[in-house]
């Protein structure tokens, strides 16, 4: 069911040679104004027919306007709790990547209804969508959140989920709605955790984009705890070729 991602050094943009071809399809990206989605939008609409549904609470209409002129993009500002919407927008849809998110451990905190509505009920919808429009495999967006605070490394997928926040709870739930939807309705599915993405258009309230910042600004640079710890990094690029590898066959 899960496949997380762990981070590699990349040192451009390029993706590397798919080994199989994505041509003439129509895709659904959920999310597609954000960081992550938008840069999956940017590659996928290259030689494909892609849609992308986002209700702009953190996209940015700017992440995306370089792809919508290109002609190959649709863009439906809306919300995944909107289940009627993604009905329709789903119609001859080929695959789903699923991005959407309140990504926000904090506001999780501060409003644990809200963040699960969005994520865990969002989800919820976007794969009754997608069994009700047969598609043929959705890629979800899960995260490294699940882990909590062990201390255990390498992180495995079959290391006990601890999750440690509201946030991370839905990312959870959202894992087993896609297992109980391949296994009972047969809808193929995978999710894939991040672990701390980084690249262009990530949002300028993150911590490593605060960091970079800093440290090109000559700024005083904030260490939370002993400065030991350390984290993974996974470069945008490398997220984007996961997504698109996770789909596997076309068949």
């Amino acid at each position: 069911m899960e496949s997380h991602l762990r981070s590699h050094h990349a040192t451009n943009n390029k993706l590397p040679a798919i080994s199989y071809e994505l041509q003439a399809m129509k895709l659904l990206i959920t999310g597609g104004a954000g960081f992550i989605g938008s840069n999956l939008a940017e590659e996928l609409s290259r030689e494909n027919q892609v849609t992308i549904i986002d209700d702009l609470s953190s996209g940015r209409m700017e992440n995306i306007q370089h792809v919508l002129n290109s002609g190959n993009v649709t863009f439906i500002q809306g919300s995944i709790t909107d289940l009627p919407l993604l009905q329709d927008a789903l119609k001859g849809a080929a695959f789903v990547f699923h991005q959407a998110a309140l990504a926000s451990v904090s506001r999780s905190v501060e409003d644990p209804l809200l963040c699960h509505e969005g994520n865990a009920t969002g989800t919820l919808n976007v794969l009754i969508a997608a069994r009700d429009n047969q598609v043929k495999k959705v890629v979800c967006a899960s995260s490294c959140a699940l882990y909590g605070d062990s201390p255990v490394l390498p992180k495995r997928e079959d290391m006990l989920p601890e999750p440690q926040s509201p946030y991370a709870v839905t990312k959870l739930a959202g894992e087993h709605y896609c297992h109980v939807f391949s296994s009972v309705y047969g809808l193929p599915t995978i999710c894939l955790r991040y672990f701390n993405v980084y690249g262009p258009r990530q949002r300028p309230d993150m911590g490593f984009h605060k960091f970079i910042q800093a440290a090109l600004q000559d700024r005083p640079i904030v260490v939370y705890g002993d400065g030991e710890q350390t984290r993974d990094f996974t470069y945008v690029a490398d997220a984007v070729e996961a997504n698109w590898l996770a789909l596997g066959p076309r068949a």
